[in-house]
């Protein structure tokens, strides 16, 4: 038994989980591999600190309980007519230290969010901002030098909540007391003052066993940010099932090529890895009936995505693709010698074991011998599991660009920059899907799937909802969404 699930069961044999739940006094955490201090200020931000500053410092926008795009320090916005210009119209607000918020302070809080930024993996988006302007006290325009369709759902992302000399704006406060730490949500009262509501909400960061264990024992009523390879500490929490939540989120789940070696230097070789992976079989090892498979690099039901033809054999079954793929290895082992082991780089976790061992199997039926490596070692082939920040095929194209992967397409890059520049949305969208094809071309990027995140969550909880971005923000928790 390992260490993670011993730890789950010590504790499962102690206490059994709690019959209630009170929402004015929530206690919340959130799943990271190494738990690091939660702190609004050290980026890249943290799964929790991300929570923290999502919660404390608003950004001009934010997302809602179920992934939409709502006001935050804007209360409302209009989009000029050439896509080049956001006007935003503030809210009367105050940052938390009482002082009034003016647009003059948002622009330069947003200045230097975006400075702070331009090396992140918001970088692409960022260098299209030409000018951001306080135009009256309650008025912040930000000017483009080219379109950004999905600039709200950057401007949502926790990374662009502002702080002003160390105060943000809410919708909570934190605090810490008796060594936890606290949030509550926060109210600008008439005469100036700022009021704290009595609903509490303790924001906490635990590895994944211990996570799930307090959960199991009653000790958190709200476990988020679980992932794929967690997954089977499920099975040690007995009665959980019904208080599991997934979110199917847009994204990238496959494999990256990142060798350079002779045999996945061949396009029809990393081909073969593709057409041998039985996506059916491998995801329902982890008996998720939502989690569905993929072999397109861009979803296919994605808004702006131009209809790309699917690989020549999408219509065979696996037995078929994986005969021709035996063959291909085959001709090219006969033409080259034996192919070497191949190294599958994976993160920690028993979730990730599983995923491996199907894998292997799928390969060792094509002739392929493969081992998992750690993200830290070298590796032939890196597991992406990766959220999509905004609704937009750019971004997919973005994470296949040379500048983050070794095997790639120029071309496709070219296209890429000239989508970024293009005056017309029906442009944009030929550009992209003439990038998509010429990356579907390379196959340097194998699909599996689409991610999968889930969260625990105890009955009679209020104010949590599922929703496509898999982010469950804190202000909207103990509360009746009606």
């Amino acid at each position: 038994m390992t260490r993670a699930f011993a730890i789950l069961g010590a504790l499962l044999a102690l206490s059994a989980c709690s019959d209630g739940i009170d929402n004015n006094r929530l206690r919340v955490d959130v799943i990271e591999d190494s738990p690091r201090e939660i702190t609004v200020g050290r980026m890249p931000l943290s799964p929790a600190s991300a929570y923290l500053r999502n919660a404390t410092a608003q950004g001009l926008v934010a997302f809602d309980a179920e992934g939409r795009v709502v006001p935050a320090l804007a209360s409302r916005w209009i989009v000029t007519d050439d896509d080049k210009g956001y006007i935003f119209r503030l809210q009367k607000t105050r940052w938390n230290n009482g002082r009034e918020v003016r647009s003059d302070e948002v622009a330069a809080a947003l200045k230097v969010r975006v400075a702070e930024l331009s090396r992140s993996r918001f970088s692409d988006e960022l260098a299209k901002i030409d000018r951001i302007l306080p135009m009256t006290g309650k008025v912040v325009e930000i000017r483009l030098n080219a379109p950004v369709p999905n600039l709200l759902e950057l401007l949502a992302q926790p990374e662009f909540g502002m702080i002003h000399r160390a105060n943000g704006s809410g919708p909570m406060i934190a605090e810490r007391i008796a060594g936890n730490l606290q949030l509550r949500n926060r109210t600008d009262e008439l005469d100036g003052t700022i009021a704290l509501d009595e609903k509490r909400v303790i924001l906490a960061a635990h590895s994944p066993s211990r996570a799930l264990a307090r959960f199991a024992v009653g000790q958190s009523d709200l476990v988020l940010n679980g992932r794929f390879e967690h997954l089977p500490l499920l099975t040690a929490t007995e009665g959980n099932e019904a208080g599991t939540r997934f979110d199917a989120v847009p994204g990238l789940f496959g494999l990256l090529v990142t060798g350079d070696g002779p045999f996945l230097s061949n396009v029809a070789n990393r081909e073969a890895i593709a057409m041998a992976i039985d996506r059916p079989r491998l995801l329902t090892s982890f008996g998720i009936t939502d989690w569905r498979g993929t072999i397109a690099l861009s979803p296919e039901a994605l808004t702006n995505r131009e209809q790309l033809p699917r690989p020549e054999w999408a219509s065979q079954n696996v037995q078929e693709r994986k005969a021709s793929a035996r063959s291909t290895i085959a001709a090219w082992e006969g033409s080259n010698g034996p192919v070497r082991t191949l190294r599958i780089a994976m993160p920690r976790g028993t979730g990730s074991r599983i995923l491996f061992a199907r894998m292997r199997s799928d390969l060792a039926a094509i002739g392929l011998e493969v081992e998992r490596v750690t993200n830290a070692q070298p590796a032939d082939l890196v597991l992406i599991d990766r959220v999509a920040d905004i609704s937009s095929p750019g971004w997919y194209l973005d994470q296949m660009s040379c500048r983050a992967t070794p095997i790639c397409s120029e071309q496709a890059d070219r296209l890429l920059d000239e989508a970024r520049t293009a005056s017309t949305r029906e442009e944009r969208i030929r550009l992209w899907g003439e990038a998509e094809r010429e990356l579907i071309a390379t196959r340097n990027y194998i699909p599996i799937a689409n991610p999968v995140r889930w969260s625990l969550v105890r009955d009679g909880l209020l104010g949590f909802a599922q929703n496509p971005r898999g982010w469950h923000p804190l202000q909207y928790l103990g509360r009746d969404p009606t």
